[in-house]
């Protein structure tokens, strides 16, 4: 019996043991290899991090104006646990920001420990709410963008969402200079794991680069001014305008019309905020010619000596009849591109033959995109060789058949006046810190595509083309201007040429020496007139004026 009662106590003792041993080795697993877990699920428990945006890069012009730059803003945020009448605080909510009744409710209604209401608030908004002295209430200073010349280069600057992350233009494009290296707010929650207004750490974040771009303030006002001016006053349905310095292919300006306020982009119809300077292709009628130009003092300078008939203003070719603006009869290879005439032209691309007119549209990059630092640009329209008509080789010397951006013929145009270069036409100068030092600086891009003598007969017979021919309205007295007009009738919902829209285009240099400028303009379905040079010619006029009285050029 006593053995019996020995062995039943040794036998609790060793479970006893054992549960003890178990609990022991337990304990020290929680205190010593499940510490870093436990602790981390403990400060999850009392604390709530929030992510800040830092200080987000300006954006500069070529003079130092700020064209984008973030400004001290305040958001709301609500602790849902902490509101007594959740009724009463959405209706006075909803009439101081304008927002709908059902809507706030439900989100200061949400489970959530933490929601935000509104965030970047009008400096009035956030007054009328710290009126209210609301304990579920709160603000967090945080950063808003902030354009201050409104709709100045709004096509080129772009937006950002509320966050301040890059949607379009150059914020996009240069999202990841811009934007600021992430900071935190760590806020304290009680036992029952509601928020404190209370911040137990604060990591500020880091402020982004800034952007120094070639645009030049004054040169834009100027084409933003008078294209919408022009717009308006040929009833037109839109406009460009892009000015660009030839031999480096800096951007001076670039503008669209209509264009948009950055600061309030949501009002604005999204056909405002394209940049169609880079995302419109088209047709573009007679400025095109010049590839026919470049290729036959290149390849056949002898048809510089002849004479072309030009069938009294009506000829007949495959599958259609070419017309001419003019009842022209027998025209000079000068005065064929002096006075545009489009038969003239399709005579002597059809003298080169189609190999040779194809090769030259791809030596000017026509089907490619001109490499601009801006998003969304277009490659345009380039039928292969495999695919031309037997009607192609006529229209598409004349701007038909072919799409392309203002981009791509500006670039075309540098070609003539920096003698021979093909160059990328660029927006950025460089990238700073906020002390000025260089982060990244972008440089001319140059590829000799011409010979200089070629390029000099061209510059003389578009010069003659502003002195005596289509573009006279392009004019301006005491400075020598060469340049080109267009006017492309627009494809209408049949398939077939509009007889009453158009586009209507100018592109031109200046001064004739050492051009320094060149101003490209379009104008789409002008009700007025229809013809470049009487609608876009004299604009380009307005633009050159005042760049010249600007830099003091004569």
């Amino acid at each position: 019996m006593q053995r019996e009662k020995s062995l039943r106590l040794s036998i609790v003792s060793f479970i006893i043991a054992i549960f003890s041993l178990f609990i022991l080795i337990k304990l020290i697993y929680l205190q010593i290899f499940a510490s870093s877990s436990f602790k981390k699920i403990a400060q999850k428990q009392h604390t709530y991090i929030l992510k800040l945006s830092g200080e987000r890069g300006k954006i500069l012009d070529s003079q130092g104006l700020v064209l984008a730059e973030d400004i001290p803003s305040y958001s709301l945020y609500a602790l849902p646990a902490k509101i007594r009448d959740r009724e009463k605080l959405a209706k006075k909510l909803a009439q101081i920001l304008g927002e709908g009744y059902s809507e706030i409710f439900k989100i200061i209604s949400k489970g959530k420990p933490f929601v935000w209401i509104k965030r970047k608030l009008t400096k009035e908004e956030k007054e009328e709410l710290a009126s209210l002295k609301e304990e579920g209430l709160g603000f967090i200073e945080e950063l808003r963008r902030f354009y201050p010349q409104k709709n100045l280069a709004s096509h080129i600057l772009g937006i950002v969402n509320i966050d301040n992350r890059g949607l379009e233009g150059l914020e996009l494009k240069f999202d990841d200079y811009l934007r600021s290296k992430e900071g935190r707010a760590i806020f304290l929650r009680d036992s029952r794991g509601r928020i404190l207004p209370l911040y137990k750490k604060l990591i500020p974040p880091r402020d982004g680069f800034n952007l120094v771009l070639n645009i030049d303030f004054q040169i834009q006002y100027f084409s933003q001014r008078f294209l919408e001016e022009t717009v308006k006053e040929t009833k037109a349905k839109a406009g460009e305008v892009l000015v660009l310095q030839p031999s480096t292919g800096k951007i001076l300006a670039l503008a669209n019309f209509p264009d948009f306020d950055p600061n309030i982009p949501s009002e604005y119809p999204f056909s405002s905020l394209r940049n169609r300077v880079i995302t419109d292709f088209y047709e573009p009628g007679s400025v095109f010619k010049i590839v026919t130009l470049l290729a036959s003092l290149s390849e056949r300078p002898e048809l510089l000596s002849k004479k072309f008939f030009c069938e009294n203003g009506s000829y007949k070719i495959p599958g259609s009849i070419l017309h001419d603006w003019k009842e022209f009869s027998e025209l000079s290879f000068e005065e064929v591109f002096k006075n545009s005439s489009n038969i003239g032209v399709a005579k002597i691309a059809n003298i080169l033959g189609r190999e040779v007119l194809y090769k030259y549209i791809k030596k000017l990059r026509f089907g490619e995109i001109a490499g601009v630092d801006l998003p969304g640009e277009v490659k345009g329209i380039v039928k292969p060789l495999s695919r031309w008509s037997k009607t192609s080789s006529f229209i598409i010397p004349i701007g038909q058949e072919i799409a392309v951006t203002l981009i791509q013929l500006a670039r075309a145009f540098s070609v003539i006046a920096n003698g021979g270069y093909l160059i990328r036409p660029y927006v950025v100068d460089k990238i700073v810190d906020n002390k000025g030092v260089l982060i990244k600086k972008f440089y001319p891009q140059r590829k000799k595509v011409f010979s200089k003598e070629v390029i000099e007969k061209v510059k003389e017979i578009l010069f003659k083309v502003v002195e005596e021919g289509t573009g006279k309205k392009a004019k301006v007295e005491g400075i020598k201007i060469a340049g080109k007009t267009g006017t492309a009738q627009k494809i209408d919902e049949k398939g077939g040429y509009s007889s009453y829209r158009y586009y209507a285009s100018f592109i031109g240099f200046f001064p004739l020496e050492e051009p320094q400028y060149l101003i490209g303009v379009v104008i789409d379905e002008p009700k007025t007139y229809h013809y470049g040079g009487m609608v876009a010619a004299p604009l380009f006029k307005k633009i050159a004026e005042k760049i010249i009285e600007y830099k003091r050029l004569k």
